[in-house]
């Protein structure tokens, strides 16, 4: 049996797009769109799960973390230090803390999808 603790913080950058919410998850790259903030951030969470789920599936952790440009980083340190001083900007930091744990039963689950099966005949009775 596997075990896969993941416990690291990840930085959002909220900005309006057109009529659109924007929230942009720098660590990993990922965009969650919604009408609103609350559904953009819900929208890039379920985005992460589907980041963590398919790294454990290929059990690649180089598959999670792929920072954003430098320019969105620097982004959300403007409007964080701007948050900070209670100033208003357009761009809105957030923070998601990601914790998983991923369990793996037994280690030849894992070989089932690269398992060729017959081709059985079904009859009916």
């Amino acid at each position: 049996m596997g075990k896969h603790v993941y416990n690291f913080q990840i930085r959002v950058l909220i900005c309006q797009e057109d009529r659109e919410v924007c929230a942009h998850a720098l660590e990993m790259d990922l965009l969650g769109y919604g009408r609103t903030e609350e559904a953009a951030i819900e929208d890039l969470c379920n985005l992460i799960d589907c980041q963590l789920t398919f790294a454990r599936a290929k059990n690649d952790d180089s598959l999670l973390l792929f920072p954003a440009e430098k320019p969105f980083f620097k982004r959300w340190e403007a409007a964080h230090a701007a948050a900070l001083r209670n100033e208003v900007l357009q761009d809105k930091p957030v923070a998601i803390t990601v914790k998983a744990v991923c369990i793996a039963l037994d280690d030849r689950l894992s070989n089932l999808s690269k398992k060729r099966f017959e081709p059985v005949e079904l009859s009916r009775a």
